[in-house]
C-alpha cells in the first residue's frame, strides 16, 4: 500500500464534479496521494444517473487508489457505530465505513463536513490548502 495518502470523503468529490473551483484546486493540490474507500465510488454511483455520468465517476477513481473494506474496517465501523450512535446522534452507514477506513489506515481524511467526523476519536481530519 502506498504511504501518505489522504482518503477524500464523498462531498469533497459531488463538489468538484459540480464544478466547485475551491475543491478542483483542493484535488489538485493532492493529485498524487488522492485515496478513497470504495463506500466513496459507490455513493457517487448511486448519483450518476446516466450511463455517461457512470463513466465519469468511474473514470476519475480510475486515477485515485481504493482502498477496499476488509474484516478490520468493518470491525472498526461497528465500533463506531456502537460508540456514537446515540439518542441525540446519528451517524450514516457510509460515513462509519469512510471513517473506520481511515482510522485503519491511518491515512487522514479530508471532508468539507467536519461535523459528521470531528467527535470521533482517533480519526485524522485533512485540513485543505485553501
Amino acid at each position: 500500500m502506498a504511504k501518505n495518502l489522504i482518503i477524500v470523503d464523498s462531498c469533497v468529490l459531488i463538489k468538484a464534479f459540480r464544478k466547485d473551483v475551491i475543491a478542483i484546486n483542493d484535488l489538485k493540490e493532492i493529485i498524487d496521494i488522492t485515496a478513497y474507500s470504495v463506500i466513496t465510488q459507490l455513493e457517487l454511483l448511486i448519483g450518476a444517473n446516466t450511463l455517461q455520468k457512470k463513466e465519469a465517476v468511474n473514470t476519475i477513481f480510475e486515477s485515485y487508489y481504493g482502498i477496499p473494506l476488509n474484516p478490520t474496517i468493518s470491525a472498526k465501523a461497528i465500533q463506531i457505530m456502537n460508540t456514537y450512535v446515540t439518542g441525540q446522534r446519528i451517524i450514516s452507514v457510509p460515513d462509519c465505513l469512510i471513517a473506520a477506513t481511515s482510522i485503519t489506515t491511518g491515512y487522514p481524511l479530508f471532508t468539507y463536513n467536519k461535523k459528521d467526523f470531528d467527535f470521533i476519536e482517533g480519526l485524522n481530519l485533512f485540513e485543505s490548502i485553501h
